[in-house]
Protein backbone atom coordinates (compact mmCIF):
# COMPACT_ATOMS: atom_id res chain seq x y z
CA UNK A 1 0.00 0.00 0.00
CA UNK A 2 1.27 3.45 -1.02
CA UNK A 3 0.10 6.57 0.47
CA UNK A 4 0.80 9.94 -1.39
CA UNK A 5 3.54 12.64 -0.48
CA UNK A 6 2.55 15.80 -1.10
CA UNK A 7 6.21 17.05 -1.83
CA UNK A 8 8.18 14.72 -3.89
CA UNK A 9 10.21 14.70 -6.99
CA UNK A 10 9.69 16.10 -10.13
CA UNK A 11 10.51 14.64 -13.56
CA UNK A 12 10.46 16.66 -16.35
CA UNK A 13 8.63 15.34 -19.85
CA UNK A 14 8.39 16.94 -23.51
CA UNK A 15 5.72 19.10 -23.61
CA UNK A 16 3.43 18.74 -26.18
CA UNK A 17 3.18 22.23 -26.54
CA UNK A 18 -0.84 22.32 -26.74
CA UNK A 19 -2.82 19.54 -26.18
CA UNK A 20 -5.42 18.31 -28.81
CA UNK A 21 -8.82 17.70 -28.19
CA UNK A 22 -7.94 14.17 -28.94
CA UNK A 23 -5.04 14.23 -26.46
CA UNK A 24 -7.69 15.79 -24.07
CA UNK A 25 -10.55 13.44 -24.31
CA UNK A 26 -7.87 10.42 -23.98
CA UNK A 27 -7.05 11.88 -20.58
CA UNK A 28 -10.47 12.27 -19.31
CA UNK A 29 -11.98 9.18 -20.58
CA UNK A 30 -8.66 6.98 -18.65
CA UNK A 31 -9.28 9.44 -15.21
CA UNK A 32 -13.67 8.61 -15.64
CA UNK A 33 -12.39 4.81 -16.05
CA UNK A 34 -9.75 5.17 -12.65
CA UNK A 35 -11.87 6.86 -10.70
CA UNK A 36 -14.43 4.16 -10.75
CA UNK A 37 -12.34 2.23 -8.03
CA UNK A 38 -12.61 5.86 -5.33
CA UNK A 39 -12.88 4.05 -2.08
CA UNK A 40 -16.38 5.35 -1.53
CA UNK A 41 -18.64 4.40 -4.10
CA UNK A 42 -20.84 7.11 -3.48
CA UNK A 43 -18.07 9.53 -4.57
CA UNK A 44 -16.78 7.67 -7.32
CA UNK A 45 -20.01 7.98 -8.61
CA UNK A 46 -20.12 12.03 -8.34
CA UNK A 47 -16.42 11.92 -9.52
CA UNK A 48 -17.32 10.15 -12.62
CA UNK A 49 -20.73 12.38 -13.17
CA UNK A 50 -18.14 16.35 -12.31
CA UNK A 51 -15.83 14.96 -15.21
CA UNK A 52 -18.69 14.14 -17.67
CA UNK A 53 -20.19 17.73 -16.55
CA UNK A 54 -16.85 19.66 -17.21
CA UNK A 55 -16.32 17.62 -20.55
CA UNK A 56 -16.91 20.69 -22.72
CA UNK A 57 -14.63 22.70 -20.67
CA UNK A 58 -11.63 20.67 -20.84
CA UNK A 59 -11.77 20.10 -24.51
CA UNK A 60 -11.33 24.18 -24.46
CA UNK A 61 -7.93 23.69 -22.64
CA UNK A 62 -4.88 23.26 -24.59
CA UNK A 63 -2.04 23.86 -21.85
CA UNK A 64 -1.42 20.62 -20.34
CA UNK A 65 -0.21 22.54 -16.95
CA UNK A 66 -3.86 24.04 -16.79
CA UNK A 67 -5.80 21.12 -17.50
CA UNK A 68 -4.07 18.71 -14.48
CA UNK A 69 -4.63 21.29 -12.03
CA UNK A 70 -8.33 21.67 -13.09
CA UNK A 71 -8.72 18.37 -13.28
CA UNK A 72 -7.18 17.90 -9.48
CA UNK A 73 -9.63 21.06 -8.23
CA UNK A 74 -12.44 19.59 -10.01
CA UNK A 75 -11.78 16.73 -8.31
CA UNK A 76 -11.52 17.78 -4.59
CA UNK A 77 -13.67 19.76 -5.05
CA UNK A 78 -16.32 16.86 -4.93
CA UNK A 79 -14.10 14.88 -2.92
CA UNK A 80 -12.57 16.46 -0.52
CA UNK A 81 -9.80 14.65 -0.80
CA UNK A 82 -5.99 15.88 -0.66
CA UNK A 83 -5.48 12.63 -2.29
CA UNK A 84 -6.81 12.45 -5.66
CA UNK A 85 -4.63 14.71 -8.15
CA UNK A 86 -3.71 14.55 -11.43
CA UNK A 87 -0.44 15.61 -12.44
CA UNK A 88 1.99 16.66 -15.92
CA UNK A 89 5.30 15.78 -16.17
CA UNK A 90 6.11 15.12 -12.79
CA UNK A 91 6.94 11.62 -10.92
CA UNK A 92 5.03 11.06 -7.65
CA UNK A 93 6.91 8.82 -6.27
CA UNK A 94 4.83 6.06 -6.54
CA UNK A 95 4.52 4.67 -10.00
CA UNK A 96 4.10 0.70 -9.87
CA UNK A 97 6.41 0.04 -12.86
CA UNK A 98 8.96 2.79 -13.26
CA UNK A 99 10.93 2.98 -15.67
CA UNK A 100 15.00 2.46 -15.37
CA UNK A 101 15.18 6.47 -16.04
CA UNK A 102 12.37 6.88 -13.36
CA UNK A 103 13.89 4.80 -11.31
CA UNK A 104 17.34 5.90 -11.48
CA UNK A 105 16.19 9.67 -11.07
CA UNK A 106 13.66 8.63 -7.79
CA UNK A 107 16.83 7.32 -5.99
CA UNK A 108 19.33 10.25 -6.97
CA UNK A 109 16.16 13.03 -5.30
CA UNK A 110 15.80 10.39 -2.38
CA UNK A 111 19.80 9.89 -1.71
CA UNK A 112 20.15 14.39 -2.39
CA UNK A 113 17.20 14.58 0.61
CA UNK A 114 18.88 12.28 2.80
CA UNK A 115 15.65 9.71 2.05
CA UNK A 116 13.79 12.05 4.26
CA UNK A 117 15.46 12.73 6.82
CA UNK A 118 16.35 16.67 7.44
CA UNK A 119 18.02 16.03 10.75
CA UNK A 120 18.66 13.50 13.40
CA UNK A 121 20.74 15.19 16.83
CA UNK A 122 20.71 14.73 20.40
CA UNK A 123 19.63 18.03 21.94
CA UNK A 124 20.79 19.40 25.78
CA UNK A 125 19.42 17.08 28.28
CA UNK A 126 20.21 13.80 26.15
CA UNK A 127 17.00 14.94 24.27
CA UNK A 128 16.58 12.71 20.74
CA UNK A 129 15.02 14.66 17.70
CA UNK A 130 14.11 13.47 14.25
CA UNK A 131 13.01 16.01 11.50
CA UNK A 132 11.26 13.37 8.67
CA UNK A 133 10.13 15.45 5.24
CA UNK A 134 8.33 12.43 4.06
CA UNK A 135 8.58 8.61 3.94
CA UNK A 136 10.98 7.33 1.40
CA UNK A 137 9.83 4.81 -0.87
CA UNK A 138 13.28 3.75 -1.69
CA UNK A 139 15.10 0.63 -0.67
CA UNK A 140 17.97 2.35 0.62
CA UNK A 141 15.59 4.22 3.63
CA UNK A 142 15.68 1.68 5.66
CA UNK A 143 19.23 1.88 5.98
CA UNK A 144 19.00 5.75 6.85
CA UNK A 145 16.48 5.26 9.30
CA UNK A 146 18.69 2.97 10.78
CA UNK A 147 21.41 5.75 11.18
CA UNK A 148 19.13 7.59 12.74
CA UNK A 149 17.57 5.57 15.23
CA UNK A 150 21.17 4.65 16.08
CA UNK A 151 22.47 8.01 16.50
CA UNK A 152 19.35 8.50 19.08
CA UNK A 153 19.50 5.36 20.82
CA UNK A 154 21.59 6.59 23.68
CA UNK A 155 18.74 9.14 25.01
CA UNK A 156 16.13 9.30 27.56
CA UNK A 157 13.33 10.89 25.77
CA UNK A 158 12.62 11.17 21.84
CA UNK A 159 11.16 14.00 19.59
CA UNK A 160 9.53 13.10 15.97
CA UNK A 161 9.28 16.09 14.14
CA UNK A 162 6.46 15.68 11.25
CA UNK A 163 5.00 19.44 11.21
CA UNK A 164 6.07 19.30 7.60
CA UNK A 165 6.05 15.50 6.47
CA UNK A 166 4.24 15.23 3.14
CA UNK A 167 3.53 11.66 3.97
CA UNK A 168 5.30 8.82 1.31
CA UNK A 169 5.95 5.01 1.55
CA UNK A 170 3.57 2.90 3.65
CA UNK A 171 6.14 0.56 4.32
CA UNK A 172 9.17 3.08 5.35
CA UNK A 173 6.23 4.62 8.17
CA UNK A 174 5.63 0.89 8.98
CA UNK A 175 9.39 0.24 9.69
CA UNK A 176 9.83 3.67 11.97
CA UNK A 177 6.73 2.60 13.68
CA UNK A 178 8.16 -0.80 14.35
CA UNK A 179 11.27 0.73 16.28
CA UNK A 180 9.05 1.69 19.42
CA UNK A 181 7.70 -1.96 19.79
CA UNK A 182 8.28 -4.44 21.46
CA UNK A 183 6.10 -6.81 20.06
CA UNK A 184 4.06 -7.60 16.86
CA UNK A 185 0.66 -6.14 17.02
CA UNK A 186 -1.67 -5.07 14.38
CA UNK A 187 -1.21 -1.79 13.05
CA UNK A 188 -4.15 0.32 10.82
CA UNK A 189 -4.66 -1.71 7.65
CA UNK A 190 -6.20 -0.63 3.89
CA UNK A 191 -10.02 -1.42 3.42
CA UNK A 192 -9.61 -1.21 -0.24
CA UNK A 193 -12.22 -1.40 -3.43
CA UNK A 194 -11.05 -3.14 -6.60
CA UNK A 195 -13.62 -3.80 -9.06
CA UNK A 196 -16.46 -4.00 -7.31
CA UNK A 197 -15.02 -5.98 -4.50
CA UNK A 198 -13.74 -5.00 -0.89
CA UNK A 199 -10.80 -6.24 0.78
CA UNK A 200 -8.76 -5.95 3.68
CA UNK A 201 -4.62 -5.41 3.35
CA UNK A 202 -3.64 -5.87 6.90
CA UNK A 203 -0.58 -4.03 8.17
CA UNK A 204 1.88 -5.60 10.82
CA UNK A 205 4.61 -4.18 12.13
CA UNK A 206 7.80 -5.59 11.27
CA UNK A 207 9.86 -8.40 13.42
CA UNK A 208 13.20 -7.33 12.34
CA UNK A 209 15.10 -3.39 11.81
CA UNK A 210 18.31 -2.92 10.88
CA UNK A 211 19.09 -0.43 14.50
CA UNK A 212 18.45 -1.27 17.63
CA UNK A 213 14.85 -0.31 18.88
CA UNK A 214 13.81 2.40 21.03
CA UNK A 215 11.71 1.36 23.90
CA UNK A 216 10.14 1.91 27.26
CA UNK A 217 11.45 5.70 26.72
CA UNK A 218 9.28 8.85 26.55
CA UNK A 219 8.42 9.65 22.71
CA UNK A 220 6.84 13.08 21.56
CA UNK A 221 5.63 13.35 17.55
CA UNK A 222 5.23 16.76 16.78
CA UNK A 223 2.19 17.51 14.02
CA UNK A 224 0.11 20.06 12.45
CA UNK A 225 -2.34 20.35 9.59
CA UNK A 226 0.78 20.11 7.39
CA UNK A 227 1.70 16.62 8.19
CA UNK A 228 -0.18 14.26 5.99
CA UNK A 229 -1.12 10.76 5.01
CA UNK A 230 1.95 8.33 6.20
CA UNK A 231 2.96 10.89 8.79
CA UNK A 232 -0.76 11.02 9.64
CA UNK A 233 -0.82 7.47 9.98
CA UNK A 234 2.42 6.99 12.17
CA UNK A 235 0.70 9.21 14.77
CA UNK A 236 -2.60 7.37 14.89
CA UNK A 237 -1.23 4.27 15.51
CA UNK A 238 1.40 4.87 18.16
CA UNK A 239 -1.02 7.25 19.81
CA UNK A 240 -3.52 5.07 20.15
CA UNK A 241 -1.04 1.81 21.46
CA UNK A 242 -0.29 4.75 24.04
CA UNK A 243 3.19 4.97 23.54
CA UNK A 244 3.32 8.18 21.86
CA UNK A 245 2.40 11.88 23.36
CA UNK A 246 1.34 13.96 19.94
CA UNK A 247 2.10 17.62 20.64
CA UNK A 248 1.23 20.96 17.81
CA UNK A 249 -2.26 21.14 15.98
CA UNK A 250 -4.36 18.14 14.27
CA UNK A 251 -3.17 16.71 10.68
CA UNK A 252 -4.66 17.20 7.31
CA UNK A 253 -7.31 14.18 8.12
CA UNK A 254 -5.92 12.35 4.44
CA UNK A 255 -6.90 8.83 5.73
CA UNK A 256 -7.14 6.93 2.27
CA UNK A 257 -4.46 5.20 0.45
CA UNK A 258 -3.82 3.97 -2.98
CA UNK A 259 -1.83 1.07 -4.75
CA UNK A 260 -0.28 3.05 -7.18
CA UNK A 261 -0.45 6.05 -9.72
CA UNK A 262 -2.12 5.64 -12.97
CA UNK A 263 -0.88 6.51 -16.55
CA UNK A 264 -3.55 8.66 -17.96
CA UNK A 265 -1.19 9.01 -21.50
CA UNK A 266 0.24 12.53 -22.84
CA UNK A 267 2.58 12.71 -20.04
CA UNK A 268 -0.37 12.97 -17.70
CA UNK A 269 -0.32 10.92 -14.40
CA UNK A 270 -2.91 10.43 -11.40
CA UNK A 271 -3.29 8.91 -7.84
CA UNK A 272 -7.05 7.90 -7.09
CA UNK A 273 -7.15 6.35 -3.94
CA UNK A 274 -8.72 3.13 -3.80
CA UNK A 275 -8.97 2.24 -0.04
CA UNK A 276 -8.74 4.14 3.29
CA UNK A 277 -6.90 2.97 6.93
CA UNK A 278 -8.93 1.35 9.55
CA UNK A 279 -7.11 0.99 13.12
CA UNK A 280 -7.58 -2.51 14.62
CA UNK A 281 -8.19 -0.42 18.28
CA UNK A 282 -10.35 2.65 17.43
CA UNK A 283 -11.91 0.54 14.74
CA UNK A 284 -12.14 3.97 12.64
CA UNK A 285 -10.19 6.56 11.69
CA UNK A 286 -9.01 10.98 10.91
CA UNK A 287 -10.85 11.54 7.92
CA UNK A 288 -11.36 14.87 7.19
CA UNK A 289 -10.60 15.04 10.69
CA UNK A 290 -7.08 14.54 11.18
CA UNK A 291 -5.08 13.25 14.41
CA UNK A 292 -6.06 15.02 17.35
CA UNK A 293 -2.69 16.08 19.59
CA UNK A 294 -2.78 15.00 23.36
CA UNK A 295 -1.19 18.86 23.83
CA UNK A 296 -2.71 21.45 21.86
CA UNK A 297 -0.55 24.42 20.99
CA UNK A 298 0.30 26.10 18.00
CA UNK A 299 2.73 24.05 15.81
CA UNK A 300 5.53 26.66 16.04
CA UNK A 301 5.39 25.84 19.83
CA UNK A 302 5.27 22.77 19.44
CA UNK A 303 8.99 21.59 19.72
CA UNK A 304 10.15 23.46 22.45
CA UNK A 305 7.11 22.16 24.18
CA UNK A 306 7.54 19.03 23.55
CA UNK A 307 11.21 19.36 24.20
CA UNK A 308 10.64 20.48 27.64
CA UNK A 309 7.92 18.31 28.60
CA UNK A 310 11.06 15.44 27.24
CA UNK A 311 13.47 16.93 29.86
CA UNK A 312 11.03 16.64 32.75
CA UNK A 313 9.80 12.78 31.50
CA UNK A 314 13.20 11.35 30.14
CA UNK A 315 15.27 9.75 33.49
CA UNK A 316 18.77 9.85 33.07
CA UNK A 317 20.09 6.72 32.15
CA UNK A 318 24.43 7.38 32.62
CA UNK A 319 25.27 8.28 36.36
CA UNK A 320 27.10 11.52 34.63
CA UNK A 321 27.66 14.60 36.86
CA UNK A 322 28.32 16.22 33.08
CA UNK A 323 24.89 15.10 32.01
CA UNK A 324 23.43 15.97 34.94
CA UNK A 325 24.68 19.62 34.96
CA UNK A 326 23.66 19.66 30.99
CA UNK A 327 20.08 18.58 31.69
CA UNK A 328 19.69 21.02 34.47
CA UNK A 329 20.54 23.99 32.76
CA UNK A 330 18.07 22.97 29.71
CA UNK A 331 15.21 22.88 31.95
CA UNK A 332 15.85 26.02 33.27
CA UNK A 333 15.22 27.60 30.01
CA UNK A 334 14.01 24.85 27.14
CA UNK A 335 14.10 27.88 24.61
CA UNK A 336 17.47 29.38 25.54
CA UNK A 337 19.24 25.12 25.16
CA UNK A 338 17.44 25.00 22.27
CA UNK A 339 18.69 28.66 20.68
CA UNK A 340 22.27 27.19 22.03
CA UNK A 341 22.36 23.82 19.96
CA UNK A 342 21.31 25.74 16.90
CA UNK A 343 24.73 27.66 17.04
CA UNK A 344 26.40 27.96 20.40
CA UNK A 345 29.09 30.56 19.25
CA UNK A 346 26.10 32.74 18.50
CA UNK A 347 24.81 32.29 22.34
CA UNK A 348 27.34 31.80 24.69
Amino acid sequence: MLLLASSVSALSQTSPGTLTTGQVDQVVDRLQTAVKDYVFPDVALQLQQALKDHRSQYRTITDPMVLAGTLTSDMRAVGHDEHLVVTFGEELGVKKDPTEEEGRHAHEFDQANGYGIRSARRLPGNIGYIDLAYFSPDPDAGGAIASAMTLVNGTDALIIDLRRNGGGSGDTMTTLTSYFLGDLPKLSSAIEHVAGETHERQHWSVAYVQGPRYLAKPLFILTSTHSHSAAEIFAYDLKNLHLATIVGNHTSGEATAGTGEISLGSGFSAFIPNGQMVSPITHTNYIRVGVQPDVEVDPTKALVTAYGRALESGKLTVDSNELTKEKAEAVKDPSDALLQEIDGFAHP
